[in-house]
Parts: C-alpha cells; sequence; structure tokens
C-alpha cells in the first residue's frame, strides 16, 4: 500500500483504508505504540512499595509497581520462558511474579528470582541475570500521571507533551493538594477502530448538539450545548489536542446550575482562585475534552480520563477512570464520581451515543464503494490563528476539524517514518 495516499497534503481527506487495512494496523503498532510515550495510570494507584496494577502499552500487557526503592517499574506481562502471564490479577500488593504454568519467579522490578529445577534440569547452565521481563525504556510521571515508552531513543516526557502540559495543569495543578483516582476502572469494548474515539475525544465540538441532543433535553435545556462565542479549538503542537472555552478577560469557569450544590461549592472555589497557580491566561481557560496522541483522552467536565486501547484492527478497549481533586470534600468526590458515571460512564446518558456513532463509522468502510470517499476534515481549515497568551500551534474559533487534522498529520508523521521524534520536535510539527 502507498501510504502517502491515505490522507491529502493538508489533512482535510483521509481514506477508509487507514482503518481497515490490516498492514496498517500492524504499522500503527510498530511506529506508534512501540514509539510513543503512552500513558498508564496514576500514581495513587501504587501509593507503597509492593503495590502494582496492569495495563497494556498498544496491545502489549504490562505490569506496573512500585518496588522498595519507591521507584515506579514497568514491564511487559508476559513470562520469558513460555510467554505466559506472570501477573493475572488487575491490581494489588506483591512481594513477587511468579509464573502459573511453570514458576518462574520475577521480583517488582522485573528481574528473575529463579526457577525450578535450575540445578536438576539446567545444570545451572541458565543465566537468570538476562531472563528479566521485557522493561519498557523509559518511565516519567508528570503530576501524577504515569508514562512510559519502549523507545531508548524516545525524546523526555516533557518534550513528548510539549505546550500539552500547560493545557494538562488546568486539571492536574489548578490546586494544591493535586489529583486521585477513584479506585476502579470502567471497561468496554466497541466494535470500531481505535482511531475514531480518539479523533471523536481530540476535541469534536460538532457532534455534540447532535449526538447528545437528547440529553441536552432531558435535562431541560435544550440549548444546553448550543454555539458559543467562547469555544476555541486548540492544537498545541506534536498531535496533541484539546477544545476549551476561553471565557472573557477577568471572567473565569462557574459550575452550570444544575450540578450537584457540593460539587458545584468545591468547583467554583478552585476555579475562583486558579489565577494564584495558573496565572491569569490560564484562569480563563476551561478544559472541555482533549486527546494526548495517540490513546490518551480527557473529558475534565466529567471527570474521566481513558484510553483507547487497539483490540485488532476491528475494535476498541476503552478503560475510563474517575479523576478527582485529591483533597476535594468528600460529599463532592462523591458527587463528582456520581457525575462521572452518569455522563460517561459504561451506560452513561451520552457515552451510548458515541460508541453508536463510532461503530456505524467503522461498519461501512470496507464497503467496496464507500471505501473510495474519504473521510472528510474539512471544516475550518485555513481559518485558524495564533494567540500570543495561548501556547498553540494553531487555534480555531467555534467548532472546527482542527483537532482531527493535527491528530491525523501526527499518526501519518509516525506510521511513514518519515521522521524521527526528535526531528518531529525540531520541526515544530
Amino acid at each position: 500500500m502507498n501510504i502517502e495516499e491515505l490522507v491529502t497534503d493538508d489533512f482535510t481527506a483521509v481514506s477508509r483504508k487507514a482503518f481497515i487495512d490490516e498492514e496498517i494496523f500492524r504499522l500503527e503498532q510498530e511506529q506508534i505504540f512501540k514509539k510513543c510515550w503512552l500513558f498508564l495510570g496514576h500514581v495513587s494507584q501504587i501509593k507503597q512499595p509492593g503495590d502494582f496494577f496492569t495495563g497494556y502499552m498498544g496491545e502489549e500487557p504490562v505490569i506496573v509497581t512500585r518496588d522498595q526503592e519507591n521507584q515506579i517499574n514497568v514491564f511487559v506481562n508476559s513470562c520469558r520462558h513460555r510467554g505466559m502471564r506472570v501477573c493475572r490479577a488487575d491490581r494489588g500488593h506483591a512481594r513477587n511474579f511468579s509464573c502459573s504454568y511453570h514458576a518462574w519467579t520475577y521480583d517488582l522490578t522485573g528481574k528473575l528470582l529463579g526457577v525450578p529445577r535450575q540445578k536438576e534440569g539446567y545444570y545451572d547452565e541458565l543465566d537468570v541475570g538476562q531472563r528479566g521481563l521485557i522493561s519498557a525504556a523509559k518511565v516519567d510521571v508528570y503530576k501524577g500521571l504515569i508514562f512510559a515508552t519502549f523507545d531508548p531513543e524516545a525524546v523526555s516526557l516533557l518534550d513528548y507533551l510539549g505546550n500539552m502540559a500547560w493545557y494538562m495543569d488546568l486539571v492536574l495543578d489548578r490546586h494544591d493538594g493535586g489529583t486521585e483516582l477513584v479506585t476502579g476502572i470502567h471497561k468496554w469494548r466497541v466494535k470500531t477502530n481505535w482511531k475514531l474515539p480518539c479523533d471523536n475525544n481530540a476535541g469534536d465540538w460538532y457532534h455534540v448538539g447532535v449526538a447528545h441532543g437528547s440529553m441536552a433535553r432531558l435535562n431541560g435545556n435544550p440549548n444546553l450545548f448550543a454555539e458559543n462565542e467562547n469555544r476555541i479549538g486548540v492544537s498545541a503542537e506534536y498531535g496533541h489536542t484539546l477544545c476549551a472555552m476561553y471565557h472573557p478577560e477577568g471572567k473565569h469557569a462557574v459550575s452550570p446550575t444544575h450540578h450537584p450544590k457540593e460539587m458545584a461549592r468545591w468547583q467554583d472555589e478552585v476555579w475562583s482562585n486558579a489565577h494564584k497557580r495558573l496565572g491569569t491566561t490560564r484562569s480563563r481557560l476551561e478544559f472541555v475534552a482533549g486527546n494526548v496522541f495517540p490513546n490518551f483522552s480527557w473529558i475534565p467536565g466529567s471527570f474521566s480520563i481513558r484510553q483507547y486501547h487497539p483490540r485488532g484492527i476491528d475494535e476498541v478497549e476503552i478503560w475510563s477512570y474517575c479523576l478527582i481533586d485529591a483533597d476535594a470534600p468528600t460529599a463532592a468526590k462523591d458527587q463528582m464520581r456520581r457525575h462521572y458515571t452518569d455522563t460517561f460512564g459504561p451506560s452513561g446518558l451520552l457515552e451510548q451515543d458515541d460508541g453508536e456513532n463510532w461503530h456505524g463509522c467503522f461498519e461501512t468502510a470496507g464497503n467496496p464503494v464507500i471505501q473510495e470517499i474519504p473521510f472528510s476534515y474539512e471544516m475550518g481549515v485555513g481559518h485558524e490563528w495564533k494567540e500570543e497568551n495561548l501556547k498553540a500551534q494553531d487555534i480555531a474559533k467555534g467548532t472546527s476539524e482542527v483537532y482531527q487534522r493535527s491528530f491525523y498529520r501526527r499518526w501519518y508523521q509516525q506510521i511513514s517514518a518519515k521522521t524521527d521524534e526528535s526531528n518531529l520536535i525540531a520541526r515544530g510539527s
């Protein structure tokens, strides 16, 4: 396949073949999920030495641990003997991990501690020092969020995030106490290609009033999702994007009147004091939704962060977490959790609308006639601008598809291997 034929030069059109071709999917695993920094979880999940949780980096199952030296480790959850998973729990506390097939046993850093019949069977010739679990090349934490990459040549996490970190602070660093995850993860699958939910959560204002219009009417406010002059779309850089409300000078976000009382009271208190930590410009910004390339999405208004794990080319497994302020009052935390579940839980009022649409877009993509017609991402092209106070590659007013063009630009650069990460950043692409 000629990869250059998958996109137009301005990324206003993306071939449907990009979502259904197995060769493309394998390239994505090699060039994206094996090379990019990927979100794994939050430090609140592993507070004590010995704590662990399991997750995925692309299709690779991994274990994330806090060892006895208080270091965070990430390694592939696959025994070096025959490949069986050495940990079958979602989370917990352990001194070591022992394979249930032949009992090869590893410590919290992934080091092989020993194997049965080392003397009688291997004649002491097995070099256990060289048989540790495969580790991520780099692991780092940004304000509570754990990331890792398999690429030893990858740039630092801060360089990878670029300007997006400035916007992530609207959620992660708006208050002294930081953030934490509510215990547990909602997990469900949708029959679609992983990129479709990512390009939606990158910042698709366009669908909200249509796909979620019934929820607005149910709420008694049919204009809840109407066009708003304060809406902006941000292409931060490197494929990271968000949509936001940019309130007038001297103003900041306020909780909608229908929000629960304790949650609204806490939110308003935090927003009214945000300028002390974040400065006047960021105190005017309200982070609505966004995506850190490739598959880490945010919906802060519903206290949701999520990963879109590919399960082959035709299915995605969604892992959704409830991220809240760590030092919020208990009553406010409980209302945040309920609001998250009601809106973007697996059976939330908004989530089901999106899953149905993502499946529908994918379902017909391989049909011989429609396959020749690319997906369209033309809205707002050529009308982006830059603003000195906002750290962004491009900004769009109101409803635009600047987010998707940014996402697929980065996607194309990765799968075409036209540049390595350092060159990508050097070019400011």
